[in-house]
């Protein structure tokens, strides 16, 4: 007669049979398929659980509580969490695969029997309640990846347009441009390497996340060509652009980082840019040299040519929502980080000075985890910040498991 393990998460009811796969997350050794040891710290006895108390209290509790419940903030709650997770943790401090003095100081002298009973110990325990200054769930907007920047790009929708397809005859379009280029510009607005009162104010008053994260915004929409009149002929400047193309791109969308698209431009903008060029008002040999000899005519032709070309968006990411990124996370840790696989930890109450400071480690890869690396990479301190928030704000389910006897199964 084979046994099965069910384990049900608090109130919810939700069952799942334990199965040998491995979902993509930690390593091999954290995602490996339940041993028969781990498997019987699922269902503990009493022995085993006090075995865990009597250990934790002189190994654990100085940092952790008997409770489980950490009063310092950056330390993690352990009480509620999964075993088998706790004590493949535990495994991995003492193999000082994870790097902590004091924690390896702590269980280097313990067994596997110790480390497995401390795990029981923990995992038997209420969950820690959410803690009173954790603020609100940041969801309520879906956690939208610009929210920190929508209020200073008002400034620049007059003259730019909502989605940075402008309008306006004069004024350019920002959509198309590499991320690198649009911080280059804003950079030398506020050098003073672009004359220009108005932008060398308005950029003065961001910092360099608020700028870097514009550039995201505008180069993720979709750019549109600027519908604007021009005195030239755009046959003669498609013949007068052929020295360009090796910067701008043949029809004038670059690929460089560092180049700007020329596509779609409004055409007296780029005049205007041109004439800045040739007078030194903008600062650039290459583009003096390309720029002082050209008549107005020459110039009218190219604006012409570059603003009947399409446009090509930029292939940068669109940054996730913080809703979208909860998603990913419920793969492997439940909804709202309630994990209904004991090799995973439980996120739901947790410390959130701890989830920042975790998800920051995978980010700079001193926690190893070549799936957490992955994740964590592309998150911005604002998707840092809202992640940490949501789950420490989330009410964490203990979980109870159950052995249920299973009917003979004939081997094929």
């Amino acid at each position: 007669m084979k046994t099965r393990i069910l384990y049900v998460a608090g109130m919810l009811g939700a069952s799942l049979l334990l199965s040998p796969a491995v979902p993509a997350q930690e390593g091999a050794a954290a995602t490996a398929p339940l041993s028969a040891v781990e498997r019987s710290a699922l269902t503990p006895s009493r022995e085993m659980i006090e075995m865990g108390s009597s250990v934790a209290e002189r190994a654990c509790a100085d940092c952790h509580g008997m409770d489980g419940i950490s009063s310092e903030p950056g330390q993690p709650h352990l009480a509620g969490q999964r075993t088998v997770f706790l004590y493949r943790v535990l495994q991995s401090y003492q193999a000082r695969e994870r790097g902590n003095d004091a924690m390896t100081h702590s269980i280097g002298f313990l067994n596997e029997d110790a480390l497995l009973a401390i795990a029981a110990y923990y995992a038997s325990l209420a969950p820690a309640p959410v803690a009173a200054n954790a603020g609100e769930d940041p969801q309520t907007d879906g956690g939208d990846p610009f929210a920190s920047i929508r209020d200073d790009m008002k400034k620049c929708v007059k003259c730019h347009g909502e989605d940075g397809n402008s309008s306006g005859s004069g004024m350019p379009n920002l959509t198309a441009q590499s991320a690198e280029y649009f911080v280059h510009s804003m950079q030398a607005y506020a050098a003073g390497e672009r004359g220009h009162k108005l932008m060398t104010k308005l950029v003065s008053g961001l910092d360099e996340q608020a700028i870097k994260d514009m550039a995201v915004f505008y180069a993720v929409q979709k750019p549109l060509r600027k519908e604007s009149s021009s005195d030239g002929d755009a046959k003669a400047g498609e013949v007068a652009a052929e020295p360009c193309a090796g910067c701008h791109g043949d029809d004038g969308n670059a690929s460089g980082n560092d180049m700007p698209t020329l596509a779609g431009q409004d055409a007296r903008y780029f005049v205007k840019a041109m004439q800045a060029y040739k007078n030194g008002t903008r600062q650039h040999e290459k583009m003096f040299e390309a720029a002082e000899n050209l008549s107005e005519a020459e110039m009218a032709n190219l604006a012409a040519f570059y603003a009947s070309q399409e446009p090509v968006r930029r292939n940068v990411r669109t940054p996730l929502t913080t809703a979208e990124w909860l998603g990913r996370c419920e793969r492997c840790h439940g909804i709202d980080g309630n994990s209904t696989d004991p090799r995973f930890p439980m996120l739901a109450g947790q410390d959130q000075d701890y989830l920042k400071s975790t998800l920051r480690a995978y980010a700079e890869e001193t926690r190893g985890s070549s799936t957490m690396h992955a994740m964590a990479a592309p998150l911005s301190q604002a998707d840092v910040s809202r992640i940490a928030q949501h789950y420490a704000t989330r009410a964490p389910k203990a979980v109870v498991y159950m052995q249920l006897p299973c009917e003979e199964l004939t081997e094929p």
